[in-house]
C-alpha cells in the first residue's frame, strides 16, 4: 500500500515502454559568445507509465540582471497512455521589470480554458483560435513530447504544436549529425539537429516571423528508445551566438 501511494506521487518523463518511474533534473546557463551570462534555467520532469509532471524555473543572471530582472516558475501535469501525452494543467508565474503575470491553462473534455491575470491587452493578429489551442501542448509538455519523439525515433525527427496562453507556435527538428557530447554532467552519444521555432498565431501585428533565426540543438541519445534530453540550443544573434548550455544533468 505504501509503495503504491509513493509511486502515485512520483513525477517524471519516461519512454512509453518504461515500466518504472524516471526523473530528469536538468540545469542550464544562457550566454552570448560563451562569455556574457544572460540567465539560468532548470527543467525537471518525472513520469510513471501513466502520469507525468514537469516543473521549470528561469531567471536572468550576470550582466542581464542590470537591465531586466526576470523570474519565471512553471509547472505542468498530465497523463500518459502508450505513446500519447495528454496534458491537463499548466501554471506559470512571470515576474519582470517590476510587473507580474500569472497564466493558468486547463485542458478538459470541452477543450482548453485559460485564466490570465492581468489579461493581455492584445491577443495577437490573428489570435490563436480555440481549435489551435485545443490541438496544442503547453510549453513544458511540448519540450517533453518533442524529446520523446526524438528519443523514440533515435533521430532528429519530430515536431510539436504549443500554446502558452497567448502565442501558438510549432517546435520542429530535422537531421544534422549524430555526434558525442561532453559537458554539464553528460558524456555520451548525442544528436545534433536543426531546430525551428515557427510562429503561427497570437503574435503582435508588427512581429515579423521571417526574421526568426534558424537554430541548432543537441539532444542526449538514450541507450533505449525514450526521452532525449536537450543539452544545448544555439541561436545566431547580431552580436554573436546565444547559447543555452547544460550545466547539470541528473537521471534517476
Amino acid at each position: 500500500m505504501v509503495r503504491t501511494f509513493v509511486a502515485s506521487l512520483v513525477v517524471m518523463l519516461v519512454a512509453a515502454t518504461t515500466a518504472h518511474a524516471e526523473t530528469y533534473r536538468l540545469n542550464y546557463e544562457a550566454a552570448v559568445l560563451g562569455v556574457v551570462v544572460l540567465g539560468e534555467a532548470s527543467y525537471e520532469v518525472t513520469a510513471t507509465p501513466t502520469r507525468y509532471a514537469v516543473r521549470a524555473n528561469l531567471r536572468t543572471a550576470g550582466a542581464a540582471r542590470l537591465f531586466d530582472q526576470t523570474e519565471i516558475t512553471a509547472t505542468s501535469t498530465g497523463a500518459i497512455a502508450g505513446a500519447a501525452i495528454n496534458w491537463t494543467s499548466y501554471d506559470i508565474s512571470h515576474a519582470y521589470s517590476g510587473k507580474f503575470r500569472r497564466t493558468q491553462l486547463a485542458r478538459g473534455a470541452s477543450g482548453v480554458t485559460s485564466t490570465i491575470a492581468p489579461t493581455y491587452r492584445d491577443m495577437g493578429a490573428p489570435p490563436a483560435s480555440q481549435a489551435q489551442r485545443n490541438g496544442s501542448y503547453d510549453p513544458l509538455t511540448g519540450v517533453f513530447a518533442l524529446g520523446r519523439q526524438i528519443g523514440v525515433a533515435r533521430a532528429c525527427r519530430g515536431s510539436v504544436l504549443v500554446f502558452d496562453g497567448r502565442q501558438h507556435y510549432r517546435l520542429a527538428v530535422s537531421p544534422r549529425a549524430e555526434t558525442t557530447f561532453s559537458g554539464g554532467g553528460y558524456s555520451g552519444p548525442a544528436l545534433h539537429c536543426n531546430f525551428r521555432y515557427e510562429p503561427i498565431a497570437g503574435f503582435s501585428s508588427n512581429f515579423d516571423p521571417s526574421r526568426v533565426p534558424a537554430a541548432e540543438a543537441w539532444f542526449a541519445l538514450p541507450e533505449q528508445p525514450g526521452f532525449a534530453a536537450p543539452l544545448r540550443i544555439q541561436v545566431p544573434t547580431p552580436v554573436g551566438a546565444a547559447q543555452l548550455d547544460i550545466r547539470g544533468y541528473q537521471r534517476s
